[in-house]
């Protein structure tokens, strides 16, 4: 079949630029036959979202990207898809790790204070999806009061320089035993970007997810807009050897990001089978038909 999917998806909840709603509306102007919405250590978007891909005959799947930390104080993202978004144990890390940012928000506001940006935390509440705030809500704000020419630099020159702090990132072990508790399945995202394994060799890349596989993780994001084909050889010989699940998407965040398009990539670079969708359907304990 050549029905178009795309398994990693951000809206404004996070930091695209779409509403959910609006998300599944281009999914269907797309001509997009499945999707799965992967805000950024955010569940905020999927009651929209689903009720949404509903409305425009799409199939969805419930998504998180979570930043998680890992070894050397490396982050990575992982993707948990198919996930049940009211398991206790999820939301047991998923409410610890959102509180822990709530409460640094303050700080991270007092340092961009630093650098002649003053936001009121009252205006950032006001604003806000959900009960927590985060640096979400801060990227939020720098899009409406268009303070920086690009979306990219709002996170170079304001968010990313600031480390996180305690709680606010889950272990990459945590990440994926909740994505399963879950009924979901975990895939290591973009492998070689710096959120990610960049600037490792593939021999020091594969003991790192032979470790990742080894605490529960599914699979790999194989599909990527900035994959080239030296990517690709190496994610198929991976697959190959530990058997592993894989997806693709992406990433799109829309405005946010317009030269990524929902379910093409850049320049029409990317086309994920709907195979890969129903593969993953077919391993997942959770029925998306029950989301809410």
């Amino acid at each position: 079949m050549d029905y178009k999917i795309d398994l990693h998806t951000h809206t404004n909840v996070s930091d695209g630029a779409s509403t959910p709603r609006q998300l599944m509306e281009t999914a269907a102007l797309e001509k997009i036959k499945a999707v799965a919405l992967t805000d950024h250590d955010n569940i905020g978007g999927l009651k929209e979202a689903a009720a949404a891909a509903k409305d425009n005959n799409i199939e969805f799947l419930n998504g998180i990207e979570i930043s998680s930390l890992y070894k050397g104080g490396r982050i990575l993202h992982i993707l948990g898809i198919g996930i049940d978004p009211k398991n206790e144990e999820f939301l047991y890390e998923y409410n610890k790790m959102k509180k822990a940012r709530d409460r640094g928000v303050e700080y991270i506001l007092t340092t961009i204070k630093d650098k002649g940006i003053d936001i009121s935390v009252e205006e950032l509440r006001e604003k806000a999806f959900e009960k927590y705030l985060d640096r979400y809500d801060i990227y939020r704000y720098f899009i409406r009061n268009k303070l920086c020419s690009t979306a990219q630099e709002i996170w170079d020159k304001y968010l990313d320089p600031i480390p996180y702090g305690e709680d606010e990132l889950m272990e990459a072990e945590t990440a994926i035993r909740i994505v399963k508790s879950a009924g979901g399945l975990s895939f290591l995202a973009h492998y070689n970007k710096y959120i990610g394994f960049a600037k490792l060799n593939n021999d020091e890349i594969e003991k790192e997810i032979k470790y990742l596989i080894s605490v529960g993780l599914d699979g790999v994001e194989r599909y990527y807009p900035s994959f080239n084909k030296a990517d690709y050889e190496f994610l198929d010989y991976l697959i190959e050897k530990y058997d592993l699940i894989f997806s693709g998407g992406t990433d799109y965040h829309g405005a946010n990001r317009p030269e990524i398009r929902l379910g093409t990539g850049k320049d029409n670079n990317l086309f994920i089978p709907y195979e890969v969708y129903t593969k993953i359907l077919s391993k997942l304990k959770f029925s998306v038909n029950n989301i809410y």
